[in-house]
Formats: C-alpha cells, structure tokens, sequence
C-alpha cells in the first residue's frame, strides 16, 4: 500500500498550530482548558493511535464538526489520512453535497486529473452558505488521490426547506416510499425540539419547529440511505465510509446512526465528535446532548465568532424587512 507520511505529518503540524493559536483565543493569561486537546472515549483519554485503532474495526465512521473550526476540518484530514495508512480504503461522503449535485460530481472525479477547484462549482457550495471550501479541500484531495469516491449524500436543499414549510407530503412519492419515515418517536422529538429551541436562541416558539424536525429526520434517512447504498455496491475501490458531517447528524441517538442501523443492522458504526471547550464545562461528559451519543469527543479551542443569537436575530429582522442579505 502507497504510504503518505509527509502528508500526514503535514496535517498532523497543521493542527498543532491551529490547535496553539485557537488555545491563544481563550485569552491570553488564562489557564489551559483541562480537555484542551485531548480525546475523551469510554470514561477515560485515548492517545490518537488507540482512537484510530479502534476506528478501524468500524465500516461507517462520523467525523461530526462544529463547521466553521478550521481545527476541526484539519483533525478530520488527519483522521481520514490516518484510516488510509493503516489499510482502509473508506469512501468519503459529505453531508454539505446533496443529492441533486451527485452526477456532476462524480462526473468530475471520475478523470484522475480532474480540477478539484470545479468541485464547489458543481455542488453550488458557494449559494449554500457553507464555510470557505479551502477547509474541506484537503480530505476531498486524499480521497481523490487514493481513487476513492467521493460521495454526495444529503436531501436536495430546496426539498429539504418545502419539508421544514409543509411537511413530510412534499417529498415525491417514491422517494418518501425510500425512506419509509413512520411516525415519529414521541421522546425523541420532544428531546429534539427543546435543542432546536435553545440553537434558535429561544426566538422560535417549540410548537413552530415540527417542521424543521420533520426535515432532519428526513434528511438523516437520506444520508444514511445514500451511505448504505455506497456500502452496497459492489466491493471494489471502497470498503467502508467516512461521512464528515455536523455533529448532531452524527449523534448515536438522534442523529444518522439510527437511520443506517435499521438499513443495515451489520454495518459497524464510530462516531466522534469534535467539541469546543467552554471555560465552565470542565467534564467530558458535560459536551454530550445525551448519554452515549458519541464513541469518542475530541476536544478543541473554539472559534472565534461572532455570536451566534446576536447574528441570527440581525437575520429574522433582515428576513421581516423583505431583505435577502
């Protein structure tokens, strides 16, 4: 098997710089976050080598990102990279690349020498609000060197908002056939309403966000459709799959992995979330929406931004004037 050393000690500085530079912005003076750094699995901490060889055994394996780190995509580099070397050959799946973008997609790939600038024209990456491309570049060219697809997995964007605005019966008919959604569990869309409350800041009445629940289950299936039918072609280039996603989507609980269980129950799954430290969160087991909703956390600084209900409220009273932007 073709070894990458030099790229992967090249990601490996990588993150050590963001990871020096992103500590920097908890303040200068402060003291060192306990968990800054450190990979948190099974009640205990796990050096990178033990978390990998645990990953290894997995066939599907969620790299959950909080998505404008630019640690957090480094550490997924890392992490696929180190997959490779150690003899897996996973499929890369995203959850930024819908559906609808998949022929052009893997039209683009298919040539070994292909432009992998054209990707973000050929996803619509840009029109989709997603963070700059440079971060995500890195995995898609390790996938592609390696001659392994790359998958777009997610319900078509436009498809996804109809069912946020009016419900499951927008989806066409054989599609909804495909994902077969029964009803929802009742605790777990409670359980799911009350995050989105509080991730909508508390603006968003519970009661009006069904919709937007009825759009992550749909989604979810969609992905972990797309996944299994990766893992059901025909064993070739792939043995398995790496999906980079948000980490509530790679919740065990309420996120894909459930959706991908009852698809294929044999499909061994990993899933590892990357948390940003927060000064008064000094426990690993405080970073979990639920217990058992990640394998392993892997903690880092956060990114500095713009705080999220100051920016999301600016956009409803843009929304309430007619503006777009």
């Amino acid at each position: 098997m073709e070894k990458r050393p030099p790229l992967l000690l090249a990601c490996a500085l990588l993150a050590v710089f963001a990871l020096s530079g992103a500590a920097a912005a908890l303040g200068a003076g402060e003291e060192k976050h306990p968990l800054l750094g450190r990979i948190w699995w099974r009640g205990g901490f796990l050096a990178e080598e033990a978390l990998w060889k645990w990953m290894v055994q997995a066939r599907v394996v969620y790299l959950g990102e909080v998505h404008d780190n630019p640690v957090h995509h480094q550490l997924q580099a890392r992490t696929y990279i180190a997959l490779l070397d150690r003899g897996r050959r996973p499929a890369l799946g995203f959850e930024m690349f819908t559906t609808d973008a998949a022929p052009a997609l893997a039209k683009l790939l298919a040539d070994p020498r292909a432009d992998l600038s054209k990707i973000p024209e050929v996803t619509g990456w840009r029109r989709r609000g997603w963070p700059d491309w440079s971060l995500y570049a890195p995995l898609v060219e390790a996938a592609h060197r390696a001659g392994l697809p790359v998958l777009a997995t997610d319900l078509p964007r436009e498809l996804a908002a109809k069912v946020a605005r009016r419900g499951l019966g927008e989806l066409p008919a054989p599609l909804a056939k495909e994902l077969a959604l029964g009803p929802p569990d009742p605790a777990r869309r409670a359980a799911m309403l009350e995050e989105f409350y509080e991730s909508h800041c508390r603006v968003i009445p519970k009661e009006r966000l069904g919709g937007l629940y009825e759009a992550w289950r749909a989604r979810n299936r969609m992905i972990a459709l797309s996944l299994a039918r990766a893992l059901r072609a025909p064993r070739g280039k792939a043995d398995g799959a790496v999906l980079i996603t948000g980490a509530g989507h790679a919740d065990r609980a309420a996120g894909i992995p459930p959706d991908l269980a009852s698809l294929m129950p044999e499909a061994g799954q990993f899933a590892l979330a990357f948390a940003e430290v927060r000064p008064e969160k000094r426990r690993p087991e405080a970073y979990l929406p639920r217990p058992g909703a990640y394998d392993a956390l892997w903690f880092t600084a956060p990114h500095p931004r713009e705080d999220p209900c100051v920016k999301f409220r600016r956009g409803l009273e843009r929304f309430g004037r007619g503006e777009e932007k």
